[in-house]
């Protein structure tokens, strides 16, 4: 589940597009470039593109908002457009006349929106008393909808407690589904869960209940998935084979280094595969601490930092396994070379990890004691140990 930090938006648009009409209240005001407020009584006659810290809307956009926050987008005013909003909070006790795009933690709708809303956020929350006056679609992992849905209520979510109104129907994939007492639908009501609806009994449905198991992968998707798998298994037997045949000297030390110091091998190659996680935990913990008018810089610092830091972990990852496979495959034929020892202990390593319920257990194993190999075998003094 995303951290309730003060998570930065994915992405920043900086640059305010203002354009001052006739009368004297029009303007905006921007306090260090940070912070984005129109104050009650403003209008801006136009779209506004922002990027900042908080952007506050307590009076008019005469136009569309596409915004993105290190902290909150707040509107409490009117938006005769639409809105998209990329923030950790996006808060709309007030209007919206278009439509609502939102992503982030949590969308907090007080308000009314004149559009249909579509959000992918942690947690939505649709009070008593908000209207949507076209369609609902959501993907979270909590949603409370306890307002007035004038269209469909759709999506996915964990968690749902629905209430209120919804004068179309309701068609959701759900983990678990609490009804709140005085729900009216106008429609159908279909969720798609392993667990029955609790409450649903005393709501008001128009159409029909329609209660649906989760869908198994088809056979297609099955078959495509295996296809994916055996031929990600050729593709790293013939890295493995190629690596072996240029550095054919450390290969055989990195797979002597998996016979005489396996757990050592294991706890450092885990530690450098699990690093991105690591780091990325660390950045989170800054970025929670830090003032919010440094959320920004420090995301552009930190951010590509994790970044390049995963693309080296998954780059080793297309060559960590090769000392563990070739002593696996050494265990098994001991009469093969290097080559043929990598060969047979990847055949193996691929069908063990196709098997359901152990298939898991391979890359926990393989890659972590295959990269911790390569890392000791090019200690000094490695070489002699492993000999011996």
């Amino acid at each position: 589940m995303p951290s309730r930090s003060r998570a930065a938006a994915l992405s920043v648009l900086v640059g305010v597009i203002l354009t001052m009409s006739a009368t004297p209240a029009l303007a905006i005001e921007v306090s260090n470039s940070e912070f984005v407020i129109i104050q009650p009584g403003d209008v801006l006659a136009d779209d506004l593109y922002a990027g900042a810290v908080k952007v506050t809307v307590e009076g008019v956009i005469d136009g569309d908002l596409i915004v993105a926050a290190g902290e909150a987008v707040i509107i409490e005013g009117r938006v005769t457009g639409s809105v998209v909003a990329i923030a950790p909070l996006v808060e709309v006790s007030g209007v919206v006349d278009g439509s609502l795009r939102v992503s982030g933690n949590d969308l907090v709708l007080t308000g009314d929106v004149g559009g249909d809303v579509v959000a992918a956020v942690v947690d939505a929350d649709f009070a008593e008393g908000s209207v949507i006056r076209q369609d609902a679609l959501v993907w979270a992992w909590s949603l409370s909808a306890r307002g007035r849905i004038s269209g469909d209520l759709e999506g996915s979510q964990r968690s749902l407690r629905v209430a209120g109104t919804i004068d179309g129907d309701v068609d959701v994939s759900v983990t678990q589904v609490s009804v709140g007492n005085g729900l009216t639908v106008g429609g159908d009501f279909g969720y798609r869960s392993n667990n029955e609806a609790v409450g649903l009994s005393e709501a008001t449905v128009g159409g029909a209940v329609a209660h649906k198991t989760p869908l198994p992968p088809n056979l297609r998707v099955r078959a495509l998935d295996f296809f994916g798998s055996y031929l990600l298994i050729i593709f790293l037997t013939v890295t493995a084979l190629a690596v072996a045949w240029g550095w054919p000297q450390a290969t055989r030390q990195a797979i002597g280094v998996v016979t005489s110091r396996p757990w050592s091998a294991w706890w450092r190659g885990a530690a450098v595969l699990t690093s991105p996680l690591i780091l990325a935990g660390l950045v989170g913990l800054v970025l929670a601490l830090a003032p919010a008018s440094a959320s920004f810089p420090l995301l552009l610092i930190l951010v590509p930092l994790v970044l390049a830091l995963a693309g080296l972990v998954l780059a080793l990852g297309l060559v960590a396994g090769i000392p563990a496979v070739g002593r696996l495959g050494s265990l098994l034929f001991r009469r093969l070379d290097v080559f043929g020892a990598i060969v047979a202990g990847s055949v193996l390593a691929g069908v063990l990890w196709l098997l359901p319920f152990v298939g898991f257990l391979v890359p926990l194993v393989v890659l972590p004691v295959g990269l911790g190999s390569w890392i000791l075998a090019r200690r000094p003094g490695i070489t002699s140990e492993v000999q011996a």
